[in-house]
């Protein structure tokens, strides 16, 4: 009994000291996949408002509640709420605490919200700016409502953006009303969101606010005025039971005119486009990483400008610079002008497709902007570095291109390829890797005489009995028709020609190739193709189908002359091999 109780009791005290490890790991992998941020809902506050600090816990439900009592000399915390939710996301489990801390600034400046503490993590440290408690406004803390306008400066340059922070202060017995959109001579004034609500304390009364902000531009420099923002509305008052029917005692107020004086464009802002932002930036996107491009290659790339404190309509057109040796054919412009809330941010979005025509050193220019920088009050440039590439040959090319025509369509001038000046290290390489050794061709020319006079042997025995069988009758005259495409060539012709038909150039182009390469599966694009054909009205439909697609014209080529120019097939450079089409053997089916 003994030894068996010893065992008993060794096994058990494995069994736990394996669970109490399974559970720190548990416990360690979860820690370590906790984080904890904290952000407030506005960075800018009056004194008086109120404003939330929110802290954030991922990957974790039981954190304990944050201490924040290091707060407590620069604000007044008014309370805690906790919000827990869970969500599952591609079959992970995500669980997120959120703790909202309501606060109200007790003193003028930059407070500094120190880095917290929650569930083993720290956050980064957050600063608010609390501005005094604006004076324009008619009316007095106290009463039932009052409106207060600021705008971001008073001395504006033309065509920049104010943003124009709008206030309605309101007692919580204001149960209804509107609140006008501001206004002026010779403005733009577009409203940036919905707006945001919290409360404020302003000399120990409390008020519901609502704060929008509105993106005003002028269009003229000189004097400006805004006319007064009004609110309408009603409100209930004690022993008012009217209020409850609908029939509350009428209120409005209205905010002070804002006087600004629009500064003209400066002299030191140069003679280009005028661009008065608080930021702009240049992006080119879509240029090979490896800094390589091939005749011929169809290369697509996306110009961007991108303003912070302008619509998209002040952008220019995103345009590239000259561009030698290829042909560049311009989409339509992608527009969109958003905002963060208080500042519009334009962009402008352009695609190019590039076809390159010839082999060597391509450059892309440096591509710049000029702009006025508000902020720093001075002339700035946003610029795109200078990109070099280098511009290989397609195969079997030259590299040369010919005049008036894309690389895809060399003229049929061209010597054909054949007496085209080839080094000999080329032509001794394509020999040695077109040639087998010598003892491999004897074998296989030995073994492909046997099988042509088996196979001439058994035509020759099918075509006598098939003549026995037949009446004799006189010999058919000699033909002359064309030769009639081959069933693959058939195909990609029907293809190509119903494209053709729809009027669908993108089609077109795809049927083409599609049917070339059922013939030549090396083939890689359009730029290839026509360097391998030797018809020159092929050549040049090739390059009209180009600019049709590129350039999104819509104009292509004659739809009959498209069809005509390739009804009897692909017209290659390179012949087929004459003992292919010998006549020297009769049809199998005469």
């Amino acid at each position: 009994m003994t030894p068996w109780h010893h065992d008993k009791s060794t096994s058990m005290r494995r069994a736990w000291l394996i669970a109490a490890g399974w559970l720190l790991l548990v416990a360690v992998a979860q820690a370590g996949s906790v984080s904890v941020h904290a952000f407030l809902d506005r960075t800018y506050v009056s004194l008086g408002d109120t404003v939330t600090l929110n802290i954030e816990v991922d990957g974790s439900s039981q954190a304990a509640t944050p201490d924040v009592s290091a707060l407590r000399s620069d604000f007044e915390i008014l309370g805690t709420s906790r919000n827990l939710s869970v969500s599952i996301v591609n079959g992970q489990r995500k669980v997120t605490e959120l703790w909202a801390v309501q606060l109200r600034p007790l003193h003028v400046g930059i407070i500094r919200i120190p880095a917290l503490t929650v569930d083993g993590q720290t956050t980064a440290p957050l600063a608010l700016a609390v501005k005094p408690a604006s004076a324009v406004a008619q009316g007095q803390a106290g009463g039932p409502v009052f409106v207060e306008v600021q705008p971001s400066t008073l001395t504006p340059y033309v065509g920049q953006q104010i943003d124009l922070d709008v206030k309605l202060f309101y007692a919580p017995n204001v149960d209804s009303g509107s609140l006008n959109v501001p206004h002026g001579k010779n403005v733009r004034v577009r409203e940036m969101g919905n707006g945001v609500r919290y409360q404020s304390e302003l000399d120990g009364h409390f008020y519901q606010v609502l704060e929008k902000h509105y993106a005003v531009t002028a269009v003229h420099a000189g004097p400006l005025n805004l006319a007064p923002v009004v609110f309408q509305g009603t409100m209930t008052t004690a022993g008012n039971f009217g209020g409850f029917f609908g029939q509350g005692k009428s209120i409005s107020a209205q905010s002070g005119a804002v006087h600004l004086a629009v500064r003209a464009r400066p002299a030191a802002s140069g003679k280009g486009q005028w661009l008065p932002a608080r930021n702009l930036r240049l992006q080119l996107s879509g240029l090979p990483a490896d800094g390589h491009l091939m005749v011929g290659q169809v290369l697509t790339v996306s110009l961007t400008e991108m303003a912070e404190g302008l619509p998209f309509e002040s952008l220019p057109e995103p345009r590239l610079p000259a561009l030698s040796g290829v042909d560049v054919y311009p989409d339509q412009p992608q527009d969109h002008t958003g905002s963060d809330g208080r500042w519009l941010t334009g962009t402008r979005t352009r695609k190019f497709a590039l076809v390159v025509q010839q082999a060597g050193t391509l450059t892309i220019p440096a591509i710049t902007l000029d702009w006025w920088n508000v902020k720093t009050n001075r002339q700035e440039v946003a610029s795109i570095p200078a990109h070099t590439f280098t511009v290989i040959a397609a195969a079997g090319s030259s590299g040369q291109t010919a005049p008036g025509l894309p690389a895809s369509a060399v003229s049929a001038a061209t010597a054909p390829i054949a007496k085209a000046p080839v080094s000999h290290a080329t032509e001794s390489a394509s020999v040695a890797m077109a040639r087998p050794s010598t003892s491999s061709t004897s074998m296989l020319t030995w073994l492909a005489l046997g099988l042509w006079l088996v196979t001439a042997l058994v035509l020759v025995g099918v075509w006598s009995w098939k003549r026995r069988r037949q009446r004799p009758k006189a010999a058919p005259a000699a033909t002359t028709r064309a030769p009639a495409l081959a069933t693959s060539g058939r195909r990609g012709y029907q293809a190509f020609a119903k494209a053709v038909a729809d009027g669908d150039v993108a089609a077109q182009c795809d049927s083409l190739l599609a049917w070339a390469r059922a013939e030549r599966p090396a083939l890689r694009h359009l730029g290839e193709l026509a360097q391998a054909l030797d018809s020159p009205a092929q050549c040049a439909a090739i390059a009209a189908l180009q600019r049709a697609r590129y350039a999104d014209a819509g104009h292509g080529s004659d739809a009959a002359d498209l069809r005509d120019v390739f009804k009897q097939g692909l017209v290659w450079r390179t012949a087929p091999d004459s003992a292919t089409t010998s006549a020297a053997l009769p049809p199998l089916y005469p």
